[in-house]
């Protein structure tokens, strides 16, 4: 009996060990410097019809360490650490536009406009 335990834990690690060779979270590794988003999985669950306009993605951050086990310690743009790191599957790579840092001046909380496409027009 315990022999075939033994076959039986063997094999589950080796099987273990085939599935992290072949199936990956994403193509390209996210490595320590990288701009991401971050999923926000406290929505999956609700069902309010407010919910359907949420933010579900929040960032950008930078990864400041990638753990083997695909977390990740995150920062925000100022440099403030975050005091949990981030499971893999709840990240996504931050895209940039440009080559240079995204132009944060003027930006507030309203969905990426600025707060000049807020004012009123002058109707005459």
């Amino acid at each position: 009996m315990e022999r075939a335990a033994g076959k039986l834990r063997l094999a589950t690690l080796k099987n273990k060990g085939r599935f992290d060779r072949t199936h990956r979270l994403r193509p390209k590794k996210i490595e320590e410097g990288d701009w991401i988003l971050v999923y926000d999985s406290s929505l999956d669950n609700q069902h309010r019809a407010m919910q359907k306009f949420a933010r579900r993605w929040f960032g950008p951050y930078v990864v400041t360490s990638a753990n083997d086990n695909e977390t990740y310690h995150l920062a925000k743009l100022d440099g403030t650490r975050m005091a949990i790191p981030v499971a893999g599957k709840r990240v996504k790579a931050f895209k940039k536009r440009h080559e240079g840092e995204p132009d944060l001046e003027g930006m507030d909380d309203n969905d990426g406009r600025s707060e000049a496409d807020d004012e009123p027009e002058d109707e005459e």
